[in-house]
């Protein structure tokens, strides 16, 4: 059992990173050439946006700290602060901007390294490496069949879903492939109901079924 002081501390450095981070970030993120009637990432850069950030970073931290083996952790806290930034960009552009990405990237391949020592050993990094391949794979093979029925950008954001949900077990990501399927399904069917067909942004359906994931996979364990 992770001890609750150790928790509130990961919180509060996530809280606090993400924080710091996100309006400087947001204010040198390029605009994407091909965009057209997209909000600009620097009109996100507001008080209310990097407190909720911030709040969701520090929510999941905490999530992860007792929910994640010590070795995956972290892989994800990435995925708490990169990954849920991620997320919030796509709701309220519905882009998710490659720079960002690619950051995120090299900082999970930083972050998979950490866990070898922490525990994980090689198997750790061996299974983030499939899962980033087996979820990136399954995103381009829908992208492709449904002719661009949904960004690429969902493609390049599942990687490193995958990675982390691997890194915990084969298990996890199939919790968390499923899930994200079920929330991004749920989601498009109220849509519907509602009367607003079309595209819609699908990151943040992504990361709630791999926290929800976790969560099962906690409670279940």
């Amino acid at each position: 059992m992770i001890a609750p002081g150790w928790a509130a501390l990961a919180a509060a450095l996530a809280g606090l990173a993400t924080a710091v981070a996100t309006k400087p970030v947001l204010l040198a993120l390029p605009e994407p050439a091909d965009a057209s009637n997209k909000p600009p990432y620097r009109a996100l850069a507001t008080t209310w946006f990097v407190l909720v950030a911030s709040l969701l970073a520090a929510f999941t931290a905490v999530l992860s700290w007792y929910a994640v083996p010590i070795a995956a952790l972290p892989a994800w806290m990435v995925i708490g602060t990169c990954g849920a930034l991620l997320a919030m960009i796509d709701a309220r552009t519905t882009w998710l901007p490659l720079r960002l990405i690619q950051a995120s990237w090299l900082l999970m391949v930083g972050a998979v390294g950490l866990g070898w020592p922490l525990g994980g050993g090689w198997q750790l990094v061996a299974r983030a490496a499939g899962g980033a391949a087996v979820a990136g794979a399954l995103y381009l093979i829908v992208w492709l069949l449904t002719r661009g029925g949904f960004g690429f950008g969902d493609v390049r954001f599942a990687p490193l879903l995958g990675a982390a949900a691997a890194a915990c077990s084969w298990r996890l990501l199939i919790w968390a492939l499923a899930l994200g399927t079920l929330v991004g399904g749920v989601k498009g069917l109220v849509r519907l109901v509602a009367k607003r067909p079309g595209g819609f942004p699908y990151a943040p359906s992504m990361l709630a079924g791999a926290y929800l994931a976790v969560v099962v996979d906690w409670l279940g364990g």
